[in-house]
């Protein structure tokens, strides 16, 4: 079986076309999948659609999009764009995404997650099929909308899942998982209620650099993340009940440098590669054997830049 490895662009620090130039490296060194996210940087199918004006072999997909953020025609229309400037190595990747950027950033109401998530596949997948849609939800609809020129390559679409019920909705409509922040045990949950389903997974990457920095460093990344209540869950679910619970009881009291301090060493190491990039190879080969089918490199430093296009390259399968 081939060993996907990704990774996320933009690179932090770099620009949009700087990433776009590094993908080009990145499939000499043998990365086979470069997989976009959004939350307040560039938007995740601008960033798709650069890097595949410049790869030709590598996979491409957005882990993930919001469902809220855009109707259902616009992010056929989206995905359509990317999957013709790639020729065809598109995935969609969707979610619920979180009540803070959908309800504060975006402005839009964080409600029915879940129906909103099965209503936005639904049309999306007739849109994407050459349909016209007519589609009249409880959260959505669509009216006698159909793309110019449907794909002509099938375009998967894939979840973010971390609870049974995004999971059950996955193994029922989606062609695959993104996962973030699960460790071996969060991988096995995902896999053993959707089997069959391939496994990606975005994971925090800070090889070669001091590890208790990075242990400091992460926990502040993460902690926001930690509090929403399908993250939250998901950690307890994965065997750190005691953890989630103290780590909400801080965020609800807006100390968030207790949040913080809640995180203990072990969850750090579970949830992000860091150590020697031996090490950390290591560690993906352990994900690989609970059931990740992609990891997905999202490189981080506390040196900058140039630490971060070292790890690039240090992490690369070639």
């Amino acid at each position: 079986m081939e060993h996907r490895l990704g990774f996320t662009p933009p690179l932090l620090g770099f620009s949009v076309r700087r990433s776009a130039e590094l993908a080009r490296e990145a499939e000499d060194l043998g990365y086979t999948d470069a997989w976009t996210a959004e939350t307040a940087g560039p938007d995740a199918f601008s960033v798709a659609a650069a890097v595949a004006m410049t790869t030709s072999t590598m996979r491409l997909g957005c882990a993930v999009v919001p469902v809220y953020t855009r109707p259902p025609a616009l992010l056929a229309m989206s995905a359509l764009a990317v999957q013709q400037a790639s020729d065809g190595r598109f995935c969609l990747g969707v979610g619920a995404s979180s009540p803070l950027i959908v309800g504060g950033w975006m402005g839009q109401k964080f409600e029915r997650p879940l129906l909103r998530t099965r209503e936005t596949i639904e049309a999306v997948r007739a849109a994407l099929a050459g349909e016209k849609v007519n589609y009249d939800g409880e959260t959505i609809a669509v009216v006698s909308f159909r793309l110019e020129a449907p794909p002509e390559k099938p375009i998967p679409i894939y979840l973010a899942a971390l609870g049974p019920k995004m999971l059950g909705l996955a193994n029922e409509m989606a062609d695959g998982v993104a996962l973030y922040l699960a460790g071996e045990e969060g991988v096995r949950i995902a896999r053993d209620a959707c089997p069959g389903k391939e496994l990606v997974e975005r994971i925090m990457c800070c090889p070669d650099e001091p590890v208790d920095e990075v242990r400091n460093f992460v926990r502040w990344l993460m902690t926001p993340y930690l509090a929403v209540p399908a993250y939250n869950n998901f950690i307890a679910a994965q065997g750190y009940e005691d953890v989630a619970a103290k780590l909400l009881d801080a965020w609800s009291r807006r100390d968030r440098n207790g949040a913080v301090e809640t995180i203990p060493d072990e969850l750090v190491d579970k949830l992000v590669l860091l150590g020697s990039a031996a090490e950390c190879k290591e560690r993906i080969g352990t994900l690989r054997d609970a059931g990740l089918a992609t990891p997905i490199l999202m490189f981080v430093s506390t040196k900058g830049p140039a630490a971060i296009e070292k790890a690039f390259r240090a992490m690369s399968p070639g």
